[in-house]
């Protein structure tokens, strides 16, 4: 074996690397025959005049990397590769998911985020700084499975106020996003169900969930008064996700006639409602509408919320509110689970709610976006003829319109894109259109554009 290497010190790399990496190629290129015997460390450092510790390093990183193999005392020798295929030098090859990503290129439409205009950045920074300075040996240990202890009581205590649930911090469950949490609940009740019923049109999402967890499932219409009982009655579904105060994408409101049956229900078949509330505190008009969680007498209502539309996006803390009999199962398999959301924002946002930023931001953003919505509905009635009409638009953060066209969807929605508007479509006739549109985003430079025709 013949082995002529020359240490280059100009060169950035390290000499150990730079020794590490003539071996393997030479091994590579079968110069270094397999099973043949390299010279000792001893030898190695008098044949290159190198340190024994250069030679020790590069000889580790061989060792690490399966080039070479040590035999006690016998020494260092190459590994058996010949057989295999190995490109003795990296040579970049032209992307082959380059094109793929271009022709999947997702479009951002701001009106799906919430406008910036609404959030405080100083309040909240002020309290992060002061987690950072008074609480920082916390931030050295992982967050709780379940989430802070000190959140889950701020959420209990705040959703029994605002929105009327029955709760404890002990059934609360806190995660990086709703689908998260659905995750985690289909875990839990797969062994005993295996029937899952969605809305339709719905939060499609929640569907994909449980199809990933082996749930077959049901699609359930919505009328003007909310969730089909018939259809669901005729599914044999064993839980059921709804959105009784505000539903999407109709706008739809449940009544109090309609959610006692659906609770009726639940308890005859013996099954379980999913209730997503993901933006009932927002009303124009009136009072939000107490949840159904809160009406639940037989313990059989798993309770969503989140905070990305409330605040920011970015903030991916949701919740979840277990129903009792479900505790005992999820304490079993919680562990099963790392907790998703961040610990300091966690931290952060208990304070948040506990010190009153919360309800004084709620209360802010509500002014706004009554504002707001009250100039999108002026501005379509007075701008855009007779081609657009105003269906829903006293909660949450969407509009319900009808559009009076005969073109095309995909042309339809391509109107409202060159607006920089992305609308989601409910229903189709002959002559119109039933189409949701969210306008949290929206400042109200941008709800101008109403002010020019679409169609």
């Amino acid at each position: 074996m013949i082995l002529t290497f020359f240490a280059d010190k100009s060169k950035d790399k390290t000499i150990y690397m730079q020794l590490y990496e003539y071996i393997k190629d030479e091994i590579i290129k079968n110069n270094i025959k397999d099973g043949e015997k390299l010279p000792s460390i001893r030898e190695s450092a008098k044949m290159f005049k190198l340190s024994k510790t250069t030679i020790e390093n590069a000889y580790f990183q061989l060792l690490t990397e399966g080039y070479i193999e040590n035999i006690p005392r016998k020494g260092y020798y190459a590994v058996h590769l010949s057989s295999l295929q190995i490109e003795s030098e990296y040579k970049p090859q032209p992307s082959p998911v380059k094109n793929l990503e271009l022709n999947m290129e997702e479009h951002h439409f701001k009106n799906e985020d919430v406008d910036h205009t609404t959030f405080d950045v100083k309040d909240w920074k002020k309290l992060y700084n002061r987690i950072l300075f008074n609480k920082e040996i916390e931030l050295y240990s992982s967050s709780d499975y379940q989430g802070e202890n000190a959140l889950r009581k701020e959420i209990s205590e705040f959703t029994n106020l605002a929105r009327g649930t029955n709760s404890v911090p002990e059934q609360i469950v806190i995660g990086a996003g709703v689908q998260y949490l659905i995750g985690i609940l289909a875990g839990i009740i797969r062994e005993d169900f295996n029937n899952a019923g969605v809305e339709s049109p719905g939060y499609e999402k929640a569907r994909y969930i449980f199809e990933d967890y082996n749930f077959n499932t049901s699609e359930i219409s919505v009328k003007e008064d909310g969730l089909n009982m018939e259809e669901l009655y005729k599914s044999k579904s064993d839980v059921v996700y709804v959105s009784p105060s505000h539903q999407y994408p109709t706008g739809s409101l449940m009544p109090i006639k309609k959610r006692l049956q659906l609770l009726n229900w639940a308890k005859e078949e013996d099954s379980f409602i999913i209730e997503d509330d993901y933006d009932s505190l927002i009303r124009h008009e009136s009072k939000p509408v107490p949840c159904l969680q809160g009406l639940d007498k037989h313990d059989r209502v798993i309770y969503l919320g989140s905070f990305s539309k409330i605040l920011l996006p970015s903030l991916r803390i949701s919740y979840m509110i277990l129903p009792i009999r479900l505790l005992r199962k999820y304490n079993e398999i919680k562990s099963r689970y790392t907790q998703t959301s961040s610990k300091i924002e966690q931290m952060c946002l208990s304070l948040y709610i506990k010190e009153g930023y919360l309800q004084k931001h709620i209360n802010k953003i509500k002014r706004i976006y009554k504002k707001k919505v009250g100039l999108i509905q002026e501005y379509i009635k007075y701008y855009q003829g007779n081609n657009i009409e105003v269906l829903s638009g006293d909660s949450g953060l969407h509009l319900v319109l009808k559009v009076k066209t005969k073109i095309s969807s995909n042309s339809l929605k391509k109107k409202f894109e060159d607006k920089g508007i992305l609308i989601r479509i409910i229903e189709k006739n002959n002559s119109s259109y039933i189409v949701s549109l969210s306008y949290s985003g929206l400042d109200f430079n941008d709800i101008e554009v109403f002010k020019n025709p679409i169609l």
